[in-house]
């Protein structure tokens, strides 16, 4: 047999694939891995944030990515050495400047900066972050988390239509409002869930019946809502009551993050268990006790004398 030469061998041996499945390798198309390297790198990209801090006239700049958290914030700034000299009551938080509203609110030391700043208007380059000394340190800290989910009720003023202010006894209850014209609750409704939104205090001047103006701000971009009425909620009360109202639905909003991030993503010990019985093997699955039987009347009536039915012709003849 003749002697092929290297490159007549090469050109008939099969390709083989890179997954090991036998079917030749076909690279995906460039647009597709074009896609791929441009999700990869938004991943990873850092971008440079501006942190105001105090009285918004200093800031810093730092490189914040996806992942990157309000602590994570706090500790770059503390490493560059910015805040030794200030001094105040309270711990340090990052907080959400909402300028567009003109509102603010503390930002727990969990949460992401990217989920923030994708609720943001983008036409609207206005909103900030800023670094204080705020006591809401300490209520938002994980030690300060609560068993339970918070419950609060009392009256306020809330702004039914834009300039106008109408009495509701609102509650707070299973992590969600209420509104209702008494406080009996017949005609109660659900305002919003905390799944969702957020406390602000409101800190532009605002015609309120009170003194105390805050609102409830969804967490998601505005550009989701057919109605925008249904984006914010204000409301206006006592000085008292509404720091009171603040810390509640704060500490509320808390516990469901935390419900989100370490028990609904965790199975349940006993679907834990099921799984892992399901999985291993002879003894250790899943059994179940024999069916039992019960034992069968005969057809015929075999006993006593007779093999006829009591009552039956035939046995009256026998």
């Amino acid at each position: 047999m003749p002697k092929r030469s290297l490159d007549e061998r090469a050109s008939h041996t099969p390709k083989r694939s890179l997954d090991g499945s036998g079917h030749p390798y076909h690279p995906p198309p460039p647009s597709e891995l074009a896609a791929r390297q441009k999700e990869a790198n938004a991943k990873h990209a850092l971008v440079q944030q501006r942190v105001f801090i105090g009285d918004r006239q200093r800031f810093v700049v730092v490189e914040i990515g996806q992942g990157t958290s309000a602590g994570d914030v706090i500790k770059m700034v503390q490493d560059q050495g910015a805040l030794k000299e200030w001094r105040g009551s309270g711990g340090w938080m990052l907080f959400e400047i909402a300028q567009d509203f003109g509102m603010e609110r503390p930002i727990r030391n969990y949460e992401l900066l990217s989920d923030i700043e994708s609720s943001w208007n983008k036409d609207k380059l206005v909103n900030v972050f800023l670094l204080k000394l705020t006591p809401y340190a300490s209520l938002l800290s994980p030690s300060a988390l609560p068993s339970a989910s918070p419950t609060f009720s009392g009256y306020v003023e809330w702004e039914s239509k834009r300039g106008k202010w109408v009495k509701r006894y609102m509650v707070l209850r299973e992590h969600s409002l209420y509104l209702s014209k008494r406080d009996n609750g017949k005609d109660e409704t659900l305002l919003c869930s905390l799944s969702n939104y957020d406390v602000y205090r409101v800190t532009r001047l605002v015609k309120a019946p009170k003194e105390f103006t805050f609102s409830l701000k969804s967490t998601d971009n505005l550009s989701y809502f057919e109605d925008t009425a249904d984006y914010l909620h204000m409301f206006s009360c006592r000085m008292d009551k509404g720091e009171a109202w603040m810390e509640k639905i704060l500490l509320a909003r808390s516990y469901v993050l935390y419900q989100e991030r370490h028990v609904l993503s965790k199975p349940t010990a006993g679907v834990t268990q099921m799984a892992a019985s399901a999985g291993g093997s002879g003894a250790t699955g899943l059994t179940r006790n024999p069916t039992r039987k019960a034992a069968q009347k005969p057809l015929v009536n075999v006993n006593g004398s007779s093999i006829f039915e009591p009552g039956s012709l035939l046995r009256q003849q026998g």
